[in-house]
């Protein structure tokens, strides 16, 4: 636990941009024991005005701030820190429990708002939900192009674990829809989505038999936007979001072995994206991005996950 106390020479906050500070720095945090709708609300708020204009923008809900903080198999709450300065939310920080089979815990924010930043409102947060946990952790996607975000990270002794690619796409009726074969069209899912969770993403087998409650937990997740290419076995997880200012379809996985049978998914995905009338296609992979690009995609960002070491 020592290293999260360790202070950092640069920002002390894991975004920058124009603000105005608050009077005072003492906003005061506490840890909360449930996802009300109204408090899903004002996390998805915030987290959206926090992230316009960086490689990791998209579209944020109360209903997806509460499907991605809750456990997806138990429905247990997240350690969730949420900091206010009179009634305004002004950051907070969550750790989602880790799903039975998982090794890691995962880190949403610290998400503080403009106006309470340089005040070291992040880093009381962050140390918070650290010290409140056992579990080992890892962080969410963290822009590269969020200045200070990494430095804020490696600066409390966490390293980089791992690099994601973002890359940004327009839907495209080029391929009909009616080409893909998804979820809706086939029987006993669960074990199609468990096999390939095993074959092309590593998954241990009994962690894999989740795979699908897991995604169905998601509030984006529908059947019609899980493509499946059944003579190979292979799949497509896209994730639809919409809010009152914007839409997307997010290709989250792709798993397939040979080049063409992945491209053909992500065409596919690009014309269900159309059918759906969302504004843009997102797509993040820790592979490289070929594929993507192939089919019209171009990289927009890209992002770093931070695991604390040691195990923790």
């Amino acid at each position: 636990m020592n290293d999260i106390r360790r202070s950092n020479t640069g920002g002390d906050e894991p975004t920058t941009g124009p603000h105005t500070q608050l009077n005072s720095p003492d906003s005061r945090i506490g840890l909360v024991g449930s996802l009300e709708p109204g408090l899903c609300e004002e996390l998805a708020d915030l987290a959206q005005r926090c992230i316009a204009g960086y490689s990791d923008d998209r579209p944020v809900s109360a209903s997806l701030v509460r499907s991605r903080l809750a456990n997806a198999l138990t429905g247990a709450p997240p350690v969730l820190a949420v900091a206010r300065h009179g009634r305004e939310v002004t950051g907070w920080c969550a750790v989602r429990r880790p799903e039975p089979g998982e090794a890691r815990a995962r880190l949403w924010g610290p998400v503080v708002a403009p106006s309470a930043r340089r005040v070291g409102l992040g880093r009381r947060l962050l140390r918070r939900v650290v010290d409140a946990v056992e579990w080992p952790l890892v962080t969410t996607d963290v822009p590269v192009d969020r200045a200070g975000a990494g430095d804020f990270f490696s600066g409390s002794g966490w390293e980089v674990l791992d690099t994601i690619t973002v890359l940004h796409g327009s839907p495209a009726a080029s391929v009909g829809v009616l080409d893909a074969i998804t979820a809706a069209d086939v029987t006993d899912l669960e074990a199609y989505v468990a096999t390939a969770a095993r074959r092309f993403a590593g998954v241990e087998a009994s962690f894999a038999e989740s795979t699908l409650p897991r995604w169905r937990d998601d509030a984006r997740f529908r059947p019609e936007t899980l493509l499946l290419d059944p003579p190979t076995g292979s799949l497509l997880l896209a994730l639809a979001q919409r809010n009152d200012t914007a839409s997307e379809l997010l290709l989250a996985e792709v798993w397939a072995a040979e080049a063409d049978v992945r491209r053909r998914l992500i065409a596919q995905a690009h014309a269900v994206a159309a059918g759906r009338k969302v504004a843009i296609v997102r797509a993040v992979t820790r592979q490289g991005p070929a594929d993507f690009v192939a089919c019209g995609m171009r990289v927009t960002g890209r992002c770093h996950t931070f695991a604390l070491p040691g195990g923790r």
